[in-house]
């Protein structure tokens, strides 16, 4: 996915392709579970699934950001929340379908070798963003102060929300272009380490 030349039509269209995709992923793991090894297959289509909703969520909340951008304190927050989540849970996804398929007992038929060697590219790109010590930071305020929770767990205040709504004000104010966010780069990152993930299986 890449944002250079911005086109929402042509960008709307990968939203409605993302939107079928997990819709279809959905449908199928439901038929899945009657399944008798359904338990065996779960965490491998579940993984699908999981990378499916990933891709349709960013599509969604980065096409909110680039095409509203006076609202940006809202979309931004929220895609900041969502990459958050990305980073910590999908290396987790990724190792607990690992470890079914490598159970003697499973039925699946997946080559955990493979999913190891791409789990290693995905994180090796995800590290740059890992890395950016004030970027976590940053995320991290904007989770447990203003997207995940209303009001920020350690100090019981608001200023985690008001400061992010002076950030946004200011960035409003100065024309700043959407294309700028770290937050908004990043994401694109992560769902093409994802993409990429995907692809090589």
């Amino acid at each position: 996915m890449s944002l250079d030349g911005w086109d929402p039509k042509q960008f709307e269209r990968g939203i409605e392709n993302a939107r079928k995709t997990v819709e279809d992923t959905a449908y199928f793991i439901v038929t899945a579970k009657k399944r008798p090894d359904w338990e065996s297959h779960r965490p491998g289509v579940e993984l699908i699934f999981y990378f499916a909703l990933i891709d349709y969520e960013t599509k969604v909340m980065i096409h909110r950001v680039m095409e509203s951008p006076d609202d940006r304190y809202v979309w931004e927050k929220y895609l900041a929340l969502h990459l958050h989540e990305v980073l910590e849970r999908v290396p987790q996804a990724i190792s607990a379908a690992i470890n079914e398929m490598r159970d003697p007992k499973t039925a699946s038929k997946a080559n955990a070798d493979a999913y190891a060697a791409a789990a290693r590219t995905l994180r090796d790109a995800f590290k740059p963003i890992r890395k950016d010590a004030d970027f976590m930071k940053a995320i991290t305020t904007i989770r447990n102060g203003a997207a995940a929770h209303h009001v920020d767990k350690a100090t019981a205040t608001m200023d985690p929300s008001i400061y992010w709504m002076l950030t946004s004000a200011t960035t409003r104010n100065r024309g700043t272009s959407p294309l700028s966010s770290q937050i908004l780069e990043y994401s694109v990152t992560a769902v093409n380490a994802i993409h990429d993930f995907s692809n090589s299986l």
